[in-house]
């Protein structure tokens, strides 16, 4: 089952959050704050102009997948940018589903188009099999 997600959630969600950052590519790159994942998690959540979005099997959340709207600076068209997109190990296959169902609520909410993340040539492959095109790459530097 797919839903929007509450506040009751969130506790689960920064679960989620912590093991995604422990388990991928971003495991040292990106410092874990369960109270900053928690902040952004419960933002969204209220938001007119976000959504955190749920797949649930037996009960437990096992998918989420975050997005946020915004104008693009360049085109001015709403586009939907996804914050974060997970599903536990154990339970992949419902991705796609999930992924699916963000895009319902990005075009319900007036997105033109939806900017997706792929840390992993993997994860590129899948976004050009749904149709996505490449863009470009991001690369991060620490300063302080």
């Amino acid at each position: 089952m797919i839903r929007d997600a509450t506040d009751d959630d969130i506790p689960r969600l920064v679960a989620m959050g912590e093991r995604f950052l422990t388990e991928t590519v971003y495991r040292g790159r990106v410092p874990i704050d369960p109270a900053a994942m928690a902040r952004t998690l419960a933002l969204l959540v209220a938001s007119d102009t976000g959504t955190v979005l749920v797949s649930e099997r037996d009960g437990v959340v096992v998918g989420m997948i975050g997005l946020l709207l915004f104008e693009n600076p360049i085109s001015g068209e709403l586009t939907a940018g996804e914050l974060f997109w997970w599903v536990e190990p154990e339970h992949r296959g419902i991705g796609v589903r999930l992924l699916k169902r963000a895009e319902q609520w990005a075009r319900r909410a007036g997105a033109r188009k939806v900017h997706m993340i792929a840390p992993t040539p993997e994860v590129g492959q899948l976004y050009d099999r749904l149709g996505y095109g490449y863009l470009e790459a991001a690369y991060q530097k620490a300063i302080a």
